[in-house]
């Protein structure tokens, strides 16, 4: 039932995608843009570095969470394999494997301490995601009907309590080792850092729309950052190829951004997100080889703890 939802609501949004490149695709603006973007050394550097300091604020939190008993350098090759992984793999099968380069560069950490972390941090990704969402819907003037916002929360809350009570021992086994392990002044860094860490990526779609000629304020741009990545839960193409843009292109539409503009912004962004993705990947494997036998393994294990 939860599968076949997915992939409909996929299928939609691909489909949507479509519809809409028939529209609004406009080649050569794009590349006008992506020249325009890659004259701009200042920009790039905006983006890339934001993008990198977003990530190194997810590191900083993994390492806190673990209590620092891991080196922030096996917290950034796992989340650059991770990265590199969702981009190229039509499932988000990436945290497996930077569940396993954690187990096999810290000895010192159990499987389950590895898949603990990385199962609690993505929970409070999707938490703040859908927090800051839900803050935009409430206080940004969108053209949205307060009764949809309603049912919209409605059916969050009954999904959220079917979900808790349906696998209830596994979330108390996880939300107990959460407790240890983000109790105090360590919990407040680490949710921080992560909120931090999506502040800063939403950076990204600020430069891109702004190099564009477009206005919009950096508030308006961590909502739709927020709502466009939270969206990535219907991923069934790599990186979330059309489901991204689609739902980008929707956010940036509601935020007064014309539908042409959004979508040539939404594919840029998410073309230098591929770009990094695949410069940041290249350099951990270069640093830190997996074998691409051992890599398969990960990425088939789907949540084995041990």
């Amino acid at each position: 039932m939860k599968t076949s939802f997915k992939k409909l609501t996929a299928i939609l949004l691909i489909s949507a995608f479509l519809i809409m490149t028939f529209f609004y695709l406009d080649a050569g603006g794009i590349l006008a843009e992506i020249k325009a973007i890659a004259t701009k050394p200042g920009v790039l550097l905006f983006i890339f570095s934001s993008y990198f300091l977003a990530f190194l604020a997810r590191g900083f939190a993994w390492k806190l969470y673990l209590n620092n008993r891991v080196r922030l350098t096996t917290c950034m090759y796992g989340l650059f394999y991770s990265l590199l992984l969702n981009h190229l793999l039509p499932v988000k099968a990436g945290d497996f494997a930077r569940i396993g380069v954690m187990k096999a560069r810290e000895p010192g950490i159990t499987g389950h301490e590895a898949f603990n972390s990385v199962v609690i941090l993505r929970v409070l990704d999707t938490a703040i995601l859908f927090a800051m969402a839900s803050a935009g819907l409430t206080f940004l003037e969108l053209p949205l009907n307060g009764e949809v916002l309603l049912w919209l929360a409605v059916i969050g809350f009954v999904f959220t309590i079917i979900l808790y009570f349906k696998f209830r021992d596994f979330f108390d086994r996880q939300i107990s080792i959460m407790k240890t392990a983000s109790s105090g002044w360590r919990g407040v860094w680490i949710f921080g850092l992560t909120l931090v860490s999506w502040v800063l990526e939403a950076a990204v779609i600020y430069g891109v729309v702004l190099n564009g000629g477009n206005m919009i304020s950096f508030v308006q741009v961590i909502w739709v950052n927020s709502i466009t990545v939270a969206g990535q839960i219907f991923q069934i193409t790599p990186g979330g190829i059309a489901s991204y843009e689609t739902i980008m292109v929707f956010a940036l539409g509601a935020n007064g951004i014309a539908a042409e503009n959004a979508y040539s912004a939404a594919v840029i962004t998410h073309g230098l997100k591929y770009l990094f993705s695949f410069i940041v990947g290249g350099i951990t494997l270069s640093a830190y080889p997996v074998p691409m036998n051992l890599l398969k393994k990960w990425t088939r294990e789907r949540g084995t703890e041990s």
